[in-house]
């Protein structure tokens, strides 16, 4: 007999409507944090799954863009915060809601990325990328700054204007001048250091280096940098999961991605 036809023989079996008895499963009290990233950053998730440990669990979704770094469309990015906000696992508690746009959240601001974000989870501690580099650089007591980044002059000159809203120095700042966002994470980590370089033969001694944009692949190289440098370096993703561990009571302490999270 064929093995077709010995398969069709076979008879249906029987369904049975009865629920078979299961345990419930005793979810351990875990730091949960959720996440809300842009369809087009393919590094931010990456990163953070590199420093996530036993103690916590991450949940993500993602949110449509245009694609463009440019701050018309970062500024446009506001509205699709809480539709995106809203498919992270309803009925599950979070200890920390976090928006993962750095330029975005610079040119929309704490207080609508925060109301965006509370309209889904009102009780739940919220942070972006900017914000989480302020409480760095304050963390770190760094007053004199170089900035490193993949964005375009005007993009640039919006973060210029900030930190010098803060009293924060910035010796130099410029870089890539990219403009559609999945070209950003092309941009070789190896890189970095000479044209980190380039930046402080201008701007001199620093107190710290700031590489803002998540979908900058920078996490890699941060203790390199840092060793080179001789001063902290702060990447998007390193401050945010830092802070957004910091602001629910659960900070982190962990070596290999720059001192920062070596607990500071």
């Amino acid at each position: 007999m064929s093995p077709v036809s010995s398969v069709s023989s076979l008879s249906p079996a029987a369904a049975d409507d009865r629920a078979l008895s299961f345990k419930r499963y005793a979810r351990p009290e875990l730091l949960r944090i959720g996440l809300v990233l842009l369809d087009t950053d393919y590094t931010l998730e990456r990163d953070w799954h590199r420093l996530v440990g036993d103690d916590m669990e991450l949940f993500c979704t993602r949110m449509p863009t245009r694609a463009e770094v440019t701050p018309e469309a970062l500024k446009a990015l506001e509205g699709g915060i809480t539709p995106a906000a809203a498919t992270l696992v309803p009925g599950l508690p979070l200890h920390t809601l976090v928006f993962g746009c750095t330029s975005g959240g610079l040119l929309i601001g704490d207080v609508p990325i925060a109301e965006r974000l509370h309209a889904v989870r009102p009780e739940v501690a919220v942070t972006h990328p900017w914000l989480a580099i302020r409480a760095a650089l304050q963390a770190l007591e760094a007053r004199r700054i170089a900035v490193l980044t993949p964005y375009v002059r005007a993009v640039d000159d919006a973060f210029l204007t900030a930190f010098s809203a803060l009293g924060i120095e910035v010796a130099a700042i410029g870089g890539f001048r990219l403009d559609h966002d999945p070209d950003i994470p092309a941009v070789d980590p190896a890189c970095l250091g000479d044209a980190l370089s380039t930046l402080l033969e201008v701007g001199g001694p620093v107190d710290a280096v700031v590489l803002p944009c998540t979908n900058l692949r920078a996490l890699d190289v941060l203790d390199e940098l840092e060793q080179r440098f001789g001063v902290p370096c702060i990447s998007s993703n390193q401050a945010l999961y830092w802070h957004a561990r910091w602001i629910a009571g659960r900070p982190t302490c962990q070596e290999g991605f720059g001192r920062l999270l070596t607990g500071v």
